[in-house]
């Protein structure tokens, strides 16, 4: 007797598989679909309000303090703090935040190209970011490298409650805080 075609186990595989490359072909994010867009990083834009806010607060965007070598320090400016421990620099040394553009959370610290003997801890605020077709869990501190033109992500940890990431700088350089945007096919 002469078996069906449909009992062929070669046919019932196949046909799954087609039946599920159809299925997935209608979904918007199928592994096979090569207009899948990768989320981009940008740096991350303040919110209008919070540019508002801050403008009338504080003209000056810009501070330095010499810390001592032995004793170490912290210095603040707006949503920047960097606490710098004894033991960091050979000698006490001037340290400055700079944020030439309220539009982005992007701040140069100075001395620029400063190498410390222990890390210095940033902690880097987000509460007054537009987080408009942000994914949250992306946000992350980076520095410029200057030889390469983009930004560079350092390790550290989010506080998505507090609005915070927190990392350790082995040099100085201009740091800001980037993110993935959502894809636009969500």
């Amino acid at each position: 007797m002469k078996q069906s075609k449909i009992n062929n186990p070669f046919v019932k595989l196949s046909t799954v598989f087609i039946m599920a490359v159809l299925l997935m072909a209608g979904c918007s994010e199928s592994p096979l679909d090569t207009n899948f867009e990768e989320p981009q990083s940008q740096l991350l834009t303040r919110s209008a309000a919070s540019k508002a806010a801050v403008q009338t607060a504080n003209e000056e965007f810009f501070v330095e303090q010499v810390i001592s070598a032995a004793e170490g320090g912290t210095l603040n400016l707006l949503d920047v703090t960097l606490e710098i421990p004894a033991g960091a620099v050979p000698n006490d040394t001037a340290f400055s935040i700079n944020i030439p553009d309220l539009n982005v959370f992007y701040n140069e610290f100075g001395t620029s190209g400063l190498v410390f003997d222990k890390p210095v801890k940033v902690t880097m605020s987000y509460r007054g970011a537009d987080l408009t077709n942000i994914l949250e869990p992306t946000i992350r501190i980076a520095y410029y490298n200057e030889a390469t033109g983009t930004f560079e992500d350092i390790e550290g940890q989010i506080d998505m409650v507090n609005k915070t990431i927190t990392a350790e700088l082995y040099h100085f350089s201009a740091y800001g805080l980037i993110s993935d945007m959502r894809p636009t096919s969500y």
